[in-house]
């Protein structure tokens, strides 16, 4: 059966926090992530996806990209692709992030992932090469004996015994001729994610331009986001990060600043919001034009702080 994404979203929310994580739902307003997620220092952006085909090149682009700026790992659930259920035994990869389905993701905060991946619809896994040399030596075996004994090139010995890559179907065979087991679990939660350069995105509005502009000009690393908050910025010294909300609609900007006040709370960054709008929130409020006027990053934080 077919999970709906209110349910797979809710329970997504329950395994986490079951696994001592805390959990901010987002999926109120418009946003690359539906879950984030925070236990001791492993940041979580999980989206959520019924049929994974739908996640596309430019939102898995938003989502490393957000990632990337918070020290976060992003992470897909899903159900299905295309007509297929996903399996509970495989790490898939879209876009180069790891996509897998409700059980094993229950797995692997168990700490006991799968150990299988797919990687454009090939089924490897990571073995312990170090210990594939010494098992094979150990044996008394050159590359090219153990080669022929399991069917595959001297090559493929060497790229085994120096990548650790291999496929599933391979290391099987692997494995029933050594007596050992020399799989690798996937790692998930630590992925190398790279911020993917592109420009600003023009359907950006121009008040949310205007203040990323101005908080670059006060010395912030900042960014536009498809997030609850709209731009993430980070002052190195001091050592602080800033959820932004820009907007002057009225509707929208408070949904938006509830989310951003529960992820403030979670991840442990300031919140405040440029608007025009006064209207009362829970939150620093700013005016673009008094944003435009602050000298430094010293008098914006004293605006934060009063």
């Amino acid at each position: 059966m077919i999970e709906s994404k209110d349910l797979l979203v809710a329970k997504v929310v329950s395994l986490l926090e079951d696994a001592g994580f805390l959990a901010s739902d987002c999926c109120m307003v418009r946003s690359c992530f539906d879950i984030l997620a925070r236990k001791d220092g492993r940041l979580l952006l999980v989206k959520i996806l019924v049929n994974i085909e739908g996640l596309t090149h430019k939102s898995a682009a938003e989502l490393k990209n957000v990632s990337y700026a918070m020290s976060a790992t992003p992470l897909v659930i899903g159900d299905h692709m295309k007509n297929a259920p996903l399996s509970s035994d495989v790490i898939y990869t879209r876009y180069d992030i790891h996509v897998v389905n409700l059980d094993a993701f229950a797995k692997i905060l168990e700490e006991k992932p799968p150990q299988v991946y797919s990687i454009r619809g090939d089924y490897c896994v990571s073995i312990n090469s170090d210990l594939l040399s010494e098992i094979r030596k150990k044996a008394d075996l050159t590359q090219d004996e153990l080669a022929e004994r399991i069917g595959v090139s001297k090559q493929s010995i060497h790229r085994y015994e120096s990548s650790g890559r291999i496929s599933f179907e391979v290391a099987e065979r692997l494995i029933e001729f050594l007596k050992d087991d020399i799989l690798l679990s996937k790692e998930v939660f630590n992925p190398e994610i790279r911020q993917i350069e592109e420009k600003i995105d023009e359907s950006a509005t121009g008040i949310k331009k205007t203040a990323l502009y101005d908080l670059m000009k006060l010395g912030f690393d900042a960014s536009l986001t498809n997030a609850p908050f709209d731009i993430y910025a980070v002052s190195r010294k001091p050592n602080e990060r800033i959820l932004t909300v820009v907007s002057n609609d009225r509707v929208g900007l408070q949904r938006k600043v509830e989310i951003m006040s529960s992820i403030s709370e979670i991840t442990g960054a300031r919140k405040v919001c440029i608007s025009n709008r006064t209207q009362k929130l829970d939150v620093v409020v700013i005016k673009p034009k008094q944003l435009t006027v602050i000298k430094d990053k010293d008098e914006f934080f004293e605006m934060l702080d009063d």
